[in-house]
């Protein structure tokens, strides 16, 4: 029947390399995204106020919102992770998180880029001004992961369409949560 025959056709392997056909056209349609993820640090890794009862155990950020962040990065296989905190400005700074997310087993050498750090604006505006700057060609699959509000406002009317369906809103005192990561993986999802 129809349905056993498109099954048998996604389960044939490419004669040279052994690969699934359907697992082949897939990476080649991946390759011509651009998949970007904008990372906040005060209120998406480090909640605050701090929790004075928290156990930080030696780390810069809490253990549970590392942990969603790696989640995100596994299930956005590719994705690059653009600095758009305001953290971007000091290099020891930067240092610093990328020292923290490596003692989570993030093996990441730098962040892929940041926001530009001569512009201080809206945070939705130096995200934009990144975006329009970062134009190649291919499809742009992002997200904002941020605990500052990107679309309501009137701040935020200027690019609000093109924000819709691509911010996780995280609660500055809390922090990027699993939950918050599960949301942002159907947002991916949905832009795939």
């Amino acid at each position: 029947n129809e349905a056993e025959r498109m099954h048998a056709d996604d389960n044939k392997k490419n004669r040279t390399t052994g690969k699934s056909v359907t697992t082949m056209a897939k990476k080649q349609v991946e390759s011509n995204v651009f998949k970007i993820l904008f990372l906040d640090i005060d209120g998406v890794l480090l909640p605050f106020p701090s929790n004075p009862n928290r156990n930080l155990n030696d780390t810069l950020f809490p253990k549970e919102n590392v942990e969603a962040l790696l989640y995100l990065l596994k299930k956005t296989e590719g994705a690059k992770l653009v600095l758009s905190s305001t953290w971007r400005v000091k290099d020891e700074f930067v240092q610093d998180i990328l020292n923290c997310l490596r003692s989570f087993g993030l093996s990441m050498e730098r962040f892929y880029d940041i926001t530009d750090p001569q512009y201080h604006s809206e945070r939705q505006w130096e995200i934009a001004k990144w975006l329009s700057e970062h134009q190649d060609g291919r499809k742009v699959v992002w997200l904002a992961l941020d605990d500052e509000n990107l679309l309501d406002g009137a701040a935020n009317e200027k690019f609000r369409e093109q924000f819709q369906e691509h911010v996780v809103q995280t609660e500055s005192h809390v922090g990027l949560t699993m939950k918050d990561a599960k949301k942002a993986v159907e947002l991916w999802k949905a832009q795939l």
